[in-house]
């Protein structure tokens, strides 16, 4: 058979994540056809990659919509087929307001208003708030019943616009390199320095899941990061890390790093 062995170590609350990809993977390779699951959390992330390197004779990637999501598809096929980013079933939806008559709009306000139309969330991937506008990642099964219903977002009357991965251009997002210095490369060490918080202060978000090392929910402060990891910190941003470079006459080591804002 294509599995390897086993996966151990499965987190008690990702294993129907894991089950639902364990089925995709066995269609994939019964069908000989290229597959993919719902969204996957970060948190659920690790443990759905471990499932998937267990299995022989398949190939598979993950995204979400563009390469600063979190939130993404797992994407599977047959190892003598290919799979890329406009394979999968993405859509964007475009979320107007009226900025001029309308109350401002939260992440938590758009979301709430695409789960009240009784839109499970395992369909629904990032979804970005600009002024006045977001746009939404969707399973593109759902982008039409969405751009139907969707009239209101708290208050605030909104208009939808349906946008394929393949036709949109993202909004240029705002950045600003940050040289700063830190006494070791872990993680609670260069997050906290990044975002101001003390030791404590990351060490506690580290433990309640809130951190993220490129997409995947981090569970160790001691992680040490490399150049071209992707941190999160929820309620707080992302950064890359773009050079580390070297020590200075202090005995501390000098990052470079690329800040979203």
């Amino acid at each position: 058979m294509a599995k390897s062995s086993g996966v151990f170590g499965v987190r008690s609350e990702n294993r129907a994540a894991v089950s639902r990809v364990e089925d995709i993977i066995e269609q994939c390779l019964k069908k000989h056809i290229k597959i993919f699951s719902d969204f996957i959390t970060p948190a659920q992330m690790e443990d759905v990659i471990k499932t998937a390197q267990s299995y022989r004779d398949i190939k598979y990637m993950s995204f979400g919509g563009n390469s600063q999501c979190e939130r993404r598809i797992m994407g599977f096929c047959p190892d003598y087929m290919d799979i890329c980013q406009y394979d999968f079933p993405i859509d964007i939806i475009e979320i107007n307001s009226n900025k001029k008559f309308s109350a401002e709009m939260s992440h938590r306000d758009y979301l709430g208003s695409v789960l009240g139309l009784g839109i499970d969330r395992s369909k629904i991937g990032d979804i970005v708030v600009f002024d006045g506008s977001a746009l939404c990642y969707v399973k593109k099964e759902i982008s039409g019943f969405i751009n139907l219903n969707l009239v209101k977002v708290g208050r605030n009357n909104v208009s939808t616009k349906i946008f394929d991965i393949k036709e949109f251009e993202f909004p240029e997002i705002k950045t600003q390199e940050k040289i700063y210095t830190v006494s070791s490369l872990r993680l609670d060490a260069v997050a906290g320095g990044a975002f101001n918080l003390a030791r404590g202060k990351i060490q506690n978000l580290i433990e309640g899941e809130k951190v993220f090392l490129n997409f995947i929910t981090a569970l160790s402060p001691s992680k040490n990061i490399a150049e071209g990891d992707m941190i999160s910190v929820r309620g707080y941003g992302r950064i890359k890390i773009l050079s580390i470079n070297g020590k200075t006459k202090k005995d501390r080591i000098s990052i470079t790093v690329l800040k979203y804002v």
